[in-house]
């Protein structure tokens, strides 16, 4: 299985960077602009390597991080490309060469260096364990991006192009969304067997996560298509009630007293049974409308009945 083997010791200029994690044969460009970082970036491009150690911070909010603000393991890096900004600051342009660990600080000012020692490993051997974690790892990740977004082409191959397990965990868990402290968790473990199940369990804890948002999220969306559809009605039923010039709107009517009810402190049931009734269709008013618009309840005919007889109607035709 794999070792790991420390081999002498380098001093190198030292870059802390915030919520990045840097792997070996991973190539990145980020912006600095700390007044440390950027002399940094100076001092490795006036050596033949053009190498600097890049180390995430543990605390974020540090603005001058000192040796407790750093983890232990990190990466040395090879500068490709520098592009100097406006505002004096510098696009680093970087190839993740090896894993190292910082081993001590040499010196903070003017800016940061580190005695640093390569982390050199031996590969793992090819096995039906490896091999099997290996395929899970690539299903898991296919999964991730179906349930994620669009991945370019060329990472799909990478990922697919990998043969030693631990070299598939750090591509993989490099061109991914997850937090620093998940990324530098695969970063610091050396065995690629168990880097490989430590990635498995991220990309399964990442695709529960990334399911119940899908799931919550269609939730929200069908209730706002829901509320959006009982609007659209209520809108409807006013602008009905206004071309037929009815002075009272039964729905307006029913908001108004809906929003009465709420406003009142009142017991649970009582406040169901008047929510009840507001939202009660109210009779037809049609069958109430002659065709002429005139009034045609039976009272109304009965009158105009008795009327036309001159005479009254007896005292029980009115109970």
């Amino acid at each position: 299985m794999k070792e790991t083997i420390l081999e002498e010791e380098r001093v190198l200029p030292v870059l802390a960077v915030r919520g990045l994690v840097v792997f070996p044969g991973m190539i990145v460009q980020f912006d600095i602009g700390r007044k440390k970082s950027v002399l940094a970036a100076k001092a490795a491009l006036d050596t033949d390597s053009r190498e600097l150690f890049i180390v995430t911070q543990t605390d974020l909010s540090a603005s001058e991080p000192m040796a407790e603000d750093l983890y232990k393991i990190g990466v040395i890096a090879r500068i490709k490309q520098v592009v100097h900004t406006a505002d004096n600051g510098i696009k680093l342009h970087v190839e993740g060469v090896e894993r190292a660990e910082i081993m001590s600080v040499v010196q903070n000012e003017p800016y940061l260096t580190g005695s640093v020692c390569v982390c050199k490993t031996i590969a793992a051997r090819h096995t039906a364990r490896t091999e099997a974690l290996s395929r899970i790892a690539q299903e898991r990740f296919e999964e991730y991006i179906r349930w994620f977004r669009q991945v370019p082409p060329d990472i799909l191959l990478g990922v697919m192009r990998q043969k030693d397990c631990g070299d598939l965990a750090d591509f993989i868990a490099a061109n991914i969304s997850l937090d620093f402290e998940q990324k530098q968790c695969i970063l610091d473990e050396l065995h690629p067997e168990k880097r490989i199940v430590k990635l498995n369990g991220i990309l399964s804890d990442e695709i529960k996560v990334l399911s119940l948002e899908r799931e919550i999220s269609q939730k929200a969306q069908e209730q706002m298509d829901e509320n959006q559809r009982v609007y659209m009605l209520r809108e409807q039923m006013r602008a009905i009630a206004s071309e037929l010039g009815e002075e009272d709107n039964p729905q307006e009517e029913s908001d108004e007293f809906r929003q009465r009810i709420e406003k009142l402190n009142l017991p649970q049931v009582a406040r169901e049974k008047l929510l009840k009734s507001a939202t009660s269709p109210r009779p037809n008013t049609a069958a109430r409308t002659s065709h002429e618009g005139a009034p045609s309840c039976a009272c109304t005919e009965r009158k105009r009945a008795l009327s036309c007889r001159g005479t009254r109607a007896p005292k029980s035709a009115w109970t």
